[in-house]
C-alpha cells in the first residue's frame, strides 16, 4: 500500500480480533486487539485472477536498483525487471503491465512495464 490514508479515513469501521480483555476495576479496562488476524490471506486468491500474457494496470510502490515493485489494480503484487518505455516511470506512477510469469512461491506476478498511464504529481 502506497499510502494508508488512501484506504482508511478517520471514523472508518475496521474488523479486528480481540485478543485479551482485562478489567481491574470499572474504570480500568484494558483491551488488546489485532487488525491483521481476522483478514484472510487474499494474495493467493487474487493471484488466481492473474494470467500469463495478461495486461493489467497498477501503481508503482517502490523502485530499487532498476527493479519496480507494483500493486496491480486487481489486488496482486507484481515485480518488473524491465521497462519498455523511453521515459522511466517513478514511484506512485500509474502504469500498464504485462505478466510474463506467475511466481507462486513469493505470491507475485512478474512482468514488463509497457506504458505510463499517469505521472504522480
Amino acid at each position: 500500500m502506497v499510502d494508508a490514508g488512501e484506504k482508511f479515513q478517520v471514523g472508518d469501521l475496521v474488523l479486528v480480533m480481540v485478543n485479551k480483555v482485562e478489567a481491574s476495576s470499572v474504570d480500568q479496562i484494558i483491551i488488546e486487539v489485532d487488525a491483521k488476524s481476522p483478514t484472510a490471506n487474499t494474495n493467493k486468491d487474487n493471484l488466481r485472477k492473474c494470467h500469463k500474457q495478461g495486461k493489467y494496470t497498477g501503481i508503482i510502490t517502490e523502485v530499487y536498483k532498476g527493479t519496480y515493485f507494483i500493486r496491480l489494480d486487481i489486488g496482486v503484487n507484481a515485480v518488473a525487471h524491465s521497462c519498455n518505455m523511453s521515459a522511466l516511470p517513478g514511484k506512485k506512477d500509474k502504469i500498464g503491465f504485462v505478466v510474463t510469469r506467475i511466481n507462486d512461491n513469493y505470491e507475485v506476478a512478474e512482468g514488463i512495464i509497457t506504458r505510463l498511464i499517469k505521472r504522480a504529481s
